[in-house]
């Protein structure tokens, strides 16, 4: 497996939160979860694992493509807001049949 991760950025994020990780839109994205969703990426992916100067290089790379590409907003040193609305928590309905 390539360790590259240009073209896959949304496939990541999607890794991170089906794995626990909080990926909302709207929510604050911060490096080190992007360093350690690529670490867990490549574990889980490859069975290898890979040193922390590379996947802090990587999350570099994944951030500022999607800074690029205006998915992600700079918010503070190391922080960026979600703008995916792919990513929106889904409301519950509620089921009122039968209650008054």
């Amino acid at each position: 497996m390539s360790e590259s991760l240009t073209g896959k950025e949304l496939e990541l994020l999607r890794f991170m939160k089906e794995h626990g990780f909080p990926v909302f839109h709207h929510s604050n994205l911060f490096r080190r979860d992007v360093e350690f969703g690529i670490r867990d990426y490549f574990r889980e992916k490859t069975g290898e694992e890979i040193r922390p100067v590379k996947f802090s290089k990587l999350a570099e790379e994944v951030l500022k493509n999607l800074e690029k590409e205006g998915k992600i907003q700079p918010r503070f040193h190391d922080t960026w807001m979600i703008d995916i609305p792919e990513f929106a928590p889904v409301a519950k309905k509620e089921d009122n049949e039968g209650k008054e």
